[in-house]
């Protein structure tokens, strides 16, 4: 059991260290562009980054659960700015 609360923990850092980068991803930049081939393999093995088929090959994108964790992250605007 600790086990698990160490690596979802680990999972939450790493989504919090990289957000910045994660965030780029997600707008549509190449993982490779931004992390060497180790971090990506790395992000790869904890679930923070999964591979997607497409017409260009294949391509690295976050994962949901990485998705969720980065949205947990990022305030939501207020409606002050609006």
């Amino acid at each position: 059991m600790a086990q698990d609360e160490l690596e979802k923990r680990n999972v939450e850092n790493l989504v919090y260290f990289y957000q910045d980068e994660l965030l780029s991803i997600k707008e549509g930049v190449r993982a490779r562009d931004l992390f060497p081939k180790g971090l990506r393999k790395r992000l790869r093995d904890f679930g923070i980054l999964v591979y997607r088929h497409g017409r260009g090959g294949i391509r690295y994108v976050i994962s949901s659960t990485a998705l969720e964790l980065l949205s947990s992250l990022i305030p939501a605007p207020s409606e002050s700015a609006v």
